[in-house]
């Protein structure tokens, strides 16, 4: 992987469901007034273009299948660092989470006409099957899915990688990495489980395998980044 170069802007991906919420608030802690620039879309809208410069990181969600990915915005981008998580259970951490926002009376698009947990998978596989799963964080990467090696991908484009299963671990490393204090970890923005759908997880695996791709990629890496703490 790259060696992180302060004089670079830094660029962090909130994989939805991975802790990125949390996250923030660990970024706006290492990097002042100023220099974290958010990248959220707001009322449908799409993420505003941030000037970076030297020291600076904008951290929020990309998603190139929804026009403002990495690569619509920065294609030379270097600097990247994300946390991965394992495929499924952050496929059901979000299904637990629009579900969540529906009970409260939030409109969710994907939720209109109430599908069950077995319908809502069968359409993202559905999307899987045609190439235009948008839902999936293999969108969310710098470059789009298919157009770079993975290896060549981790290797060139991040300087690191964290792995929710080893979360703690992993902002230590982050923190060494950037030069950056340890602080407490918040834990913000979580989704209580009412139902158990493991038996799906196998199945998940079959049909979703170029996120398991990335994910055990990610977590190697991950390995070998926190036993170099």
């Amino acid at each position: 992987m790259l060696v992180y170069d302060p004089t670079r802007p830094l660029v962090s991906l909130h994989l939805p469901k991975t802790g990125g919420t949390s996250f923030r608030q660990v970024l706006q802690t290492w990097f002042p007034e100023g220099t974290l620039h958010l990248h959220y879309s707001l009322n449908g809208q799409r993420p505003e273009r941030h000037d970076l410069k030297a020291g600076d990181c904008v951290h929020g969600h990309f998603n190139g299948a929804r026009g403002f990915g990495v690569w619509h915005y920065d294609p030379e981008a270097r600097q990247c660092i994300a946390f991965f998580r394992e495929p499924f259970d952050l496929f059901l951490s979000y299904w637990f989470f629009i579900r969540k926002q529906q009970a409260l009376g939030h409109p969710v698009k994907d939720l209109e006409d109430d599908p069950s947990f077995e319908v809502w998978l069968l359409r993202r596989a559905a999307d899987q099957a045609e190439g235009h799963n948008s839902h999936s964080f293999v969108w969310q990467m710098p470059v789009a899915p298919g157009t770079e090696d993975l290896d060549r991908l981790l290797d060139e484009r991040f300087v690191f990688v964290g792995i929710m299963e080893r979360y703690e671990e992993s902002v230590t490393a982050l923190a060494r990495l950037l030069g950056r204090p340890l602080i407490d970890l918040p834990h913000v923005n979580t989704t209580e489980r009412d139902s158990d759908f493991n038996a799906w997880r196998r199945i998940y695996e079959r049909w979703f395998p170029d996120e398991y791709d990335i994910y055990e990629k990610a977590r190697a890496r991950n390995a070998a980044l926190i036993a170099g703490i």
